[in-house]
């Protein structure tokens, strides 16, 4: 552990925990934000800032960005950025870019009508970090976070299913290294979510973890997996272009809904045993679902229409104004 910044009047501090890959912000000796990194040889890769909800709006994500850059530049270590906040930071604060390795650019695609991929995947993702938000809300009783936590376990593990089935086997050819490390992360992150919902349920082999720290490995896990899946996604509009894309889109929205609602860490991610797997455990899990009067989300209703609720939901998009070639749709 390395302290980067220290702020005594204040009680801040900024570490460095090598053994988590990520930066830690403490206040008052608490850990409550982080900067998740991973190491590429002499490169780092940002991935993801995140600040615990009852403590945004103070600029605490500033001064851990800030604390960050500040020891990249003094020690001469080039990175390579993944996260929003950092990317916001940089353009605010343009004397920090020559901590970019300009060798290394992030793999982005503009999110827009040209990147409908791209915008289903973040759209997941922001509903995946709003449920696990509502989670932690210490003004929902016991019940009310349980339900919130079970959600978010099977929407995620819908996601991960669906991303194993649809990215996975559309990536293998071109990036093996990435579709490699993004199988590992998602058996992290499955064996991450199986652990949430045992310790919320009362399994006894994982009541000895506090919530806090429960939580945080799951949240740092889909960190990481949202840094490999913007990459993927990246790479394979690149590759694909947009009519492709847009319908590996639409097989991976409603592949999730098809998918397991349950995290299965050991059963094969990838490949044909992988999708037979994810199948079976469909089946299981449906079946488990339907005995317990386990409430999940339900897959939205499919319109003919090309500018439907569900056009919107697969493409990311939100409902434009009235147009002409619009309004007789409505």
């Amino acid at each position: 552990m390395r302290t980067l910044m220290n702020d005594a009047q204040r009680e801040l501090t900024v570490v460095e925990d090598d053994e988590l890959r990520r930066y830690e912000l403490l206040v008052a000796g608490s850990t409550v934000g982080t900067l998740d990194f991973r190491l590429l040889g002499p490169r780092r890769v940002l991935g993801h800032t995140e600040i615990a909800a009852d403590q945004r709006g103070h600029g605490l994500g500033t001064t851990l960005i800030k604390a960050v850059l500040d020891d990249l530049v003094a020690t001469g270590v080039r990175v390579t950025n993944y996260c929003p906040a950092v990317e916001r930071f940089l353009q605010e604060h343009p004397q920090y870019v020559v901590v970019l390795d300009p060798s290394h650019p992030p793999m982005q695609a503009q999110v827009g009508r040209s990147a409908p991929l791209q915008q289903l995947v973040h759209t997941q993702h922001r509903r995946l970090r709003t449920l696990a938000t509502q989670s932690q809300d210490p003004s929902l009783d016991g019940f009310e976070r349980r339900r919130v936590a079970d959600q978010f376990a099977a929407v995620a593990a819908q996601h991960a299913a669906a991303v194993a089935d649809v990215l996975l086997t559309a990536a293998k050819s071109h990036s093996a290294a990435d579709a490699a490390a993004l199988v590992d992360n998602l058996k992290q992150f499955e064996q991450a979510l199986r652990v949430l919902k045992g310790r919320a349920y009362g399994d006894a082999r994982f009541l000895n973890l506090s919530a806090t720290e429960t939580w945080q490995e799951v949240e740092r896990l889909l960190a990481e997996h949202e840094s490999w899946e913007t990459r993927i996604v990246s790479g394979l509009e690149r590759l694909h272009g947009t009519d492709e894309a847009a319908d590996l889109a639409r097989t991976l929205a409603k592949r999730q809904w098809s998918s397991p609602t349950r995290p299965h860490p050991n059963s094969p991610h990838a490949g044909v045993a992988g999708r037979i797997a994810h199948l079976l455990w469909r089946l299981a899990d449906a079946t488990w679902d339907e005995l317990e009067g386990r409430g999940l989300p339900t897959e939205p209703a499919d319109h003919a229409n090309q500018h439907s609720a569900l056009s919107h939901y697969l493409l990311g998009t939100t409902d434009d104004a009235d147009t002409p070639e619009n309004s007789g749709n409505k």
